[in-house]
């Protein structure tokens, strides 16, 4: 049975969530004409524009309680392509090379719409890749980069539910699945969270959008379509992760926060990673997974902060 999506039940379980944690974003659109697709985010705040990319199967709104937790920064967070409402791209055949290019050129005319000035990114998971694929491209656009949990880089381990959704099934059967609470506690120990939801980690309003992502929109349909093209059952394919390479060419300085139970690389392998940065600082969360920051929002953003203060990039 195809699943009967409704745009405005997800704006409403969105705006609940973000109201939850004492804001009322603002929705921005930016056509990337070269592409035919027009990218999503919502903005909050006053101050230097910070970017947030996130990962997969997953929105912009994952990033909403560590927002809360900002001051002095315009938090602009994504909806990558294909996902929320954010216009899809077409992955069937895409090359590792393709990819980066598409990359840049949403990228860059999202940063360029937001600012005159290079702006910080925030991202996770696969959204690091982005994030990395335009502060080495476009060095000129990007302040400041922050890795929030184990990054899409040479070397990481796919754990098995992810390799599973390789097989077109499997993904299939993901894509056509309403999310539920039980599925989410799985999700959240499968990523090194424990028992976040039974402890009241996760607030019902952020259930509810998780929910809604899930149920009224295609992210996760073409998430696995994006999942199909770069990996297989035994790990990423050959270039649709970051490479050693890109890393060493960063100039922006980095801060890659690892999670200590995170599954898809140990502190120690992003420790590794981040020395081939120039600039790059390393810091572990103890007890966290691979979103770091929905163990403990404020914290992080504490973090964040100090992090944004000690290489100057927190002034206006």
């Amino acid at each position: 049975m195809t699943p009967v999506r409704s745009e405005q039940r997800y704006r409403e379980a969105e705006a609940a969530m973000w109201a939850h944690h004492g804001m009322q974003p603002c929705e921005r659109w930016v056509e990337a004409d070269a592409l035919g697709i027009r990218v999503r985010a919502n903005e909050y705040g006053e101050g230097r524009p910070v970017v947030f990319i996130h990962g997969t199967p997953t929105a912009g709104g994952v990033f909403v309680p560590l927002v809360g937790q900002l001051s002095g920064v315009r938090a602009v967070v994504v909806d990558r392509p294909g996902c929320a409402l954010s216009d899809p791209l077409d992955y069937a055949g895409m090359s590792p090379d393709r990819a980066r290019d598409v990359i840049e050129i949403w990228m860059s005319r999202l940063v360029e719409s937001l600012s005159d000035e290079p702006v910080d990114l925030v991202a996770s998971s696969a959204g690091a890749f982005v994030a990395l694929v335009l502060a080495v491209r476009r060095p000129d656009l990007v302040r400041s980069v922050a890795l929030l949990g184990a990054p899409a880089v040479e070397g990481m381990n796919l754990p098995v539910w992810m390799r599973l959704a390789t097989f077109a099934p499997v993904a299939r059967a993901v894509a056509r699945h309403d999310v539920n609470e039980g599925d989410l506690r799985r999700s959240f120990r499968s990523m090194g969270h424990g028992d976040l939801v039974a402890q009241g980690g996760v607030s019902q309003a952020d259930l509810e959008w998780r929910y809604a992502l899930s149920r009224d929109t295609d992210t996760y349909a073409h998430d696995m379509q994006m999942m199909r093209q770069a990996a297989t059952w035994r790990g990423p394919r050959p270039g649709w992760v970051a490479t050693t390479t890109e890393i060493e060419s960063l100039t922006a300085p980095s801060l890659w926060v690892a999670g200590e139970n995170d599954p898809f690389a140990t502190p120690e392998r992003i420790r590794e990673w981040a020395s081939h940065a120039r600039g790059s600082t390393v810091t572990v969360m103890d007890g966290s997974g691979h979103q770091p920051w929905i163990d403990r929002p404020a914290a992080h953003a504490r973090v964040l902060e100090d992090w944004w203060a000690s290489i100057g990039a927190s002034a206006a």
